[in-house]
C-alpha cells in the first residue's frame, strides 16, 4: 500500500524527509522505503520534512470561477479531488445529482486530479445485491468511463460516506462490490475519527488502497465548546490512526458554515456557499469557522514531527473566487506553509476634494470590519459628508467618525476593499485618519 505520491513529488519529499525516531541508517532507510511502498509498523516512528497538500473541488456546477479555480489549485497544490456526484439513498428511491464537470478543461487544467463519489448518511441495509449498492456500483463505472471517455487519467477514486460506527461490519460489502469496479485505479475512504476505536476498522481499511481522516465536522449539537475542529483533537486522532501501521491521508477546512439547530439542541441543517436552507422559527443559527492560525500551529508541527504513516494534507475546499464562505488563496497559502496569516488593514483616501474613504485588506486572511475609522482636519469646513451602507457617521469638533452598523460586522477578504463614505470640504485639506477595534 503506498500514499499515493506522484512520482516527481516523491522524490522531492522523500528527500527531505527526516526517520527521527530511529538511529540506525539502514534502519532510517528501511522506514522511508516503507513510507513509498508498504508503510511502516512501527507507531513510535516519526518523520519530518514537507506534507504532499492536495485540495477538493467540491462544486457541482462548473462555472467560469470553478474552472478559474482548477487552475490556480493545479499551480498551487499537490492535486485535486474533483466531486464527482452525490447520492441520496434515505428516500423512496435514490436520488443522483451529477456535477457538471467540463471533461475537457479537466484534462487542460487538472494535471494530477482524483474524483470522489459522496453517499449521504443512510441507516442500511447493507448488502451486496440490493438497488442501492448496484446505483452506487452503475454510478462509480458511469463517473470512471467518463474521465476514461475524455482521455482524462485519474489518479485517485475517493468514496465519500460518513457510515455509522455501528454499520461498519456491514459497510464493507459496498467496498467489496466497488474494489473491482474501480481498480486498478487507487481506491480510498473517508474515515471518521470514531471509527479508529471500532474493531472493525482494521478490516474495513484493508480492502481500499487508503483513507483520509477528517478532522473536521459541523458539531451535531449546540454546545458551548463546539467547534469545526479542534486542533487537540485532531493530533490524538493522527496518533491514532498511526497505530494502524496503513499509510493515510488528513483532510482539513478551509470553510465556514452557518449551523441551524433545534430546540432541543439537536442540528438540523447546515448553511454553505451553496446551500442557503430555510430554518423553522426558533432555530438557534451558531457560525464555525475554521481557525486559521490553530490549523496553521497544527501543519507547522507537523512538518517538524509526525507519524511516519501521515502522508498528505488534503484542503476542503479549494478556494473559488464567488465563494463567500471559504478562505481565499493567501490565507491557504500562508497555513499551507505552516504560519499564521498576516493582518493588516488599511485606511485609503481618494481625491483631492471630496476625500472618498476605503478600507482596504492588505493581509492574508478575511477580517471582521468591527472597527471605527476616525478622520481629523484642520483649518478648514467641511460642507458635505455621507457614510456608504453599512455604516454612520458623527461629527466632532472637526472630526468624522465612522462606525459599522451591521450587528456581526462586515467582512473583507485578503486584498478587497470596502469603501465606507466622503467628506467634502470647502478649501483642500488633509485628513489623518486612524482605525480603532469596536469592542
Amino acid at each position: 500500500m503506498t500514499c499515493g505520491f506522484r512520482e516527481v513529488k516523491k522524490t522531492e519529499i522523500l528527500r527531505s524527509l527526516r526517520v527521527t525516531s530511529v538511529t540506525s541508517p539502514l534502519t532510517k532507510l528501511a522506514c522511508i522505503a516503507a513510507l513509498a511502498f508498504g508503510g511502516c509498523h512501527r507507531s513510535e516512528q516519526t518523520i519530518s520534512g514537507p506534507l504532499r497538500q492536495r485540495g477538493y473541488l467540491w462544486q457541482r456546477d462548473w462555472t467560469p470561477a470553478v474552472v478559474d479555480a482548477l487552475g490556480e489549485a493545479d499551480r498551487r497544490l499537490d492535486g485535486v479531488v474533483i466531486l464527482g456526484a452525490e447520492i441520496h439513498l434515505a428516500g423512496k428511491k435514490p436520488e443522483i445529482a451529477k456535477a457538471t464537470i467540463d471533461w475537457d478543461v479537466a484534462k487542460r487544467e487538472g494535471e494530477h486530479l482524483a474524483l470522489a463519489l459522496r453517499v449521504a448518511p443512510f441507516a442500511g441495509p447493507f448488502r451486496s445485491d440490493d438497488a442501492p449498492v448496484q446505483v452506487i456500483v452503475d454510478l462509480a463505472k458511469q463517473l470512471l468511463s467518463d474521465a476514461r471517455a475524455h482521455d482524462v487519467t485519474l489518479e485517485e477514486f475517493q468514496f465519500d460516506f460518513d457510515c455509522a460506527q455501528k454499520n461498519l461490519r456491514s459497510y464493507r460489502t459496498w467496498l467489496l462490490a466497488l474494489k473491482p469496479i474501480v481498480q486498478p485505479t487507487r481506491f480510498v475512504i473517508t474515515v471518521l475519527p470514531a471509527w479508529l476505536n471500532d474493531s472493525a476498522f482494521r478490516k474495513l481499511v484493508r480492502e481500499v488502497d487508503g483513507y483520509v481522516l477528517q478532522v473536521h465536522s459541523v458539531p451535531i449539537s449546540a454546545g458551548t465548546n463546539a467547534k469545526l475542529s479542534d486542533a487537540r483533537l485532531a493530533r490524538e486522532w493522527v496518533r491514532k490512526a498511526a497505530r494502524f501501521g496503513i499509510p493515510f491521508e488528513v483532510a482539513l477546512p478551509t470553510y465556514r458554515c452557518a449551523a441551524g439547530y433545534g430546540p432541543d439542541g439537536r442540528l438540523l441543517s447546515v448553511a454553505m456557499d451553496s446551500v442557503q436552507p430555510v430554518w423553522p422559527p426558533g432555530t438557534r443559527v451558531l457560525e464555525f469557522g475554521a481557525n486559521a492560525d490553530e490549523i496553521a500551529a497544527l501543519v507547522s508541527d507537523w512538518q517538524k514531527t509526525r507519524p511516519l504513516q501521515l502522508c498528505e494534507l488534503i484542503w476542503y475546499r479549494v478556494p473559488i473566487a464567488t465563494d463567500k464562505r471559504n478562505w481565499r488563496w493567501p490565507t491557504l497559502a500562508a497555513v499551507m506553509a505552516g504560519r499564521p496569516p498576516k493582518h493588516q488593514l488599511t485606511v485609503r483616501q481618494e481625491g483631492e476634494n471630496p476625500i472618498d474613504l476605503s478600507i482596504f485588506n492588505a493581509g492574508e486572511a478575511d477580517e471582521q470590519l468591527n472597527a471605527n475609522l476616525s478622520a481629523t482636519w484642520n483649518g478648514a469646513g467641511l460642507t458635505a459628508s455621507d457614510a456608504l451602507a453599512g455604516w454612520n457617521m458623527n461629527l466632532e469638533n472637526s472630526r468624522a467618525i465612522f462606525r459599522v452598523t451591521a450587528s456581526r460586522g462586515l467582512r473583507l477578504p485578503p486584498g478587497a476593499t470596502r469603501r465606507i463614505g466622503w467628506l467634502r470640504f470647502d478649501r483642500t485639506t488633509t485628513l489623518e485618519t486612524e482605525l480603532s477595534t469596536n469592542k
